[in-house]
């Protein structure tokens, strides 16, 4: 059995280099359901740091784009 020098074989960069130039729009979408969650849970001296009230966030944590 031939051994492998190099763990790229195992281990290949995801997204491949060769569509990492398009965004893709359902990885976008995922990104935006992340930081939405994490802002729902986010506390409200939290959310006043960063000049947002509940309700704000409330709103945007239920946008469904």
């Amino acid at each position: 059995m031939k051994q492998t020098r190099s763990l790229k074989a195992f281990f290949p960069h995801f997204p491949p280099l060769a569509q990492s130039s398009a965004p893709s729009p359902l990885l976008a979408w995922a990104d935006r359901q992340r930081q939405r969650a994490a802002l729902a849970r986010l506390e409200d001296r939290m959310l006043d740091d960063i000049g947002v009230t509940r309700t704000e966030a409330s709103a945007e944590c239920q946008r469904h784009d």
